[in-house]
């Protein structure tokens, strides 16, 4: 009851009560809908990734680092670029070195199983290995193999044997993201005496800062006044799943193989989503 109401005729409390809104978890993350009226099931907008993820204990982990970074570029941009690794061979040479298997470009890369590294390594740190165990109850290769998966709208994961990279994007309109990097630890290893996860940090804060850097630049790019569009090939199927989610949302349809940008995703449309 708001206080010195009683005696206001045709008051009624619950019309002025806090706007409901939509919760689900999963993994240890939580989903917020704002207009959960039109949210669908939790379950429908994570699809697949529970169970190519399952056996990582992803509810069991602690933040051990947390990194942010304010990036001029749209959230849209951000996401598309986590999607696909035909930019990594120019951009990231220290990663590169860990995971060979990114040198070619995004072509062939089987995602299903994991990307495997480098002979003798098995975590994303400068030399492929780290003094924390690996998580308990991985299969062969997901204790030598890396895995990614993007859960829209805002959620990019990336998940080595012993420790997991939680991307969070936060647009503050057409042009400026900030981006959360949660890395996360079994509180096993956290627990331990002299526990650092300076290895993982290094290699994942340089990384980070070379992707932020291009998604800058492609913002910049976009921003001049002879920038009309640009084009998916084949092989950027995975990022026009950007494209998709959001036509989807607009009530248009989108399509797949070499097709055009559509309007509105890169960063001129003014959208917030």
């Amino acid at each position: 009851m708001r206080p010195w109401t009683e005696d206001v005729d045709g008051f009624d409390p619950a019309a002025f009560g806090l706007h409901p809104v939509g919760v689900g978890t999963w993994g240890g993350f939580v989903f917020v809908h704002l207009t959960p009226a039109e949210a669908g099931p939790l379950a429908a907008q994570l699809g697949p990734v529970p169970e190519r993820l399952r056996r990582y204990p992803l509810e069991a982990l602690w933040v051990g680092r947390r990194l942010a970074y304010r990036v001029a570029a749209n959230w849209k941009l951000l996401a598309a670029n986590y999607n696909e690794c035909y930019h990594c061979a120019g951009v990231h040479p220290e990663l590169c070195r860990v995971v060979p298997a990114f040198k070619r470009g995004g072509a062939g890369l089987d995602w299903e199983r994991g990307i495997p590294h480098r002979e003798g390594a098995w975590t994303f740190t400068a030399s492929g290995t780290s003094p924390r165990a690996p998580f308990p109850g991985l299969d062969h290769d997901e204790r030598t193999r890396h895995k990614g998966e993007l859960v829209y709208p805002n959620l990019m994961l990336s998940l080595s044997a012993d420790h997991v990279a939680a991307f969070t994007l936060w647009p503050h309109g057409p042009d400026a993201t900030t981006v959360v990097c949660e890395l996360l630890f079994h509180p096993d290893e956290i627990a331990r005496p002299g526990f650092d996860p300076s290895d993982a940090v290094d290699l994942w804060d340089l990384v980070n800062r070379q992707d932020w850097a291009i998604c800058e630049s492609v913002q910049r790019g976009m921003g001049s006044r002879a920038y009309s569009g640009g084009w998916f090939a084949p092989m950027e199927d995975a990022s026009l799943d950007i494209r998709r989610y959001l036509l989807e949302r607009l009530g248009e349809s989108g399509g797949s193989g070499s097709e055009a940008i559509a309007p509105g995703w890169d960063g001129k449309s003014g959208d917030d989503m």
